[in-house]
């Protein structure tokens, strides 16, 4: 398989994983205005579905690639922290660039990105 062909299922599956972030974040939304729920419980949803949507990539990617899966999946579940923290660094500029919770998001992503690829 070309390089090019696995670049391109990469890219598809970050485009799907960030159609089901926004999917989830509208759901997680509309569940706590409903319940008048706090920010733990919104942390704990932003984490979930971040780990859910770095799986579907790495699910995604590992699925098409067929070859060395769980590392197509590593690769997924990184590019989609790295462009998850470039726009978060574009809009809220002022934030820290390394922090003990970035880097807890970067594990957990790099995690559901790799067990994605092995299920795919």
């Amino acid at each position: 398989m070309q390089i090019g062909k696995k670049g391109i299922y990469v890219m598809e599956s970050l485009v799907i994983s960030y159609i089901v972030t926004g999917i989830f974040l509208c759901v997680l939304a509309f569940v706590m205005y409903q319940m008048k729920s706090g920010t733990k419980i919104a942390g704990i949803g932003v984490t979930v579905t971040y780990i859910l949507a770095s799986m579907i990539a790495g699910w995604i990617a590992g699925r098409k690639i067929g070859k060395r899966k769980f590392l197509w999946g590593l690769a997924a579940g990184l590019l989609y922290f790295l462009i998850l923290s470039l726009v978060s660094m574009a809009i809220y500029s002022g934030g820290t660039m390394v922090s003990a919770e970035k880097l807890t998001v970067l594990l957990l992503c790099a995690a559901g990105g790799t067990l994605g690829g092995m299920l795919g």
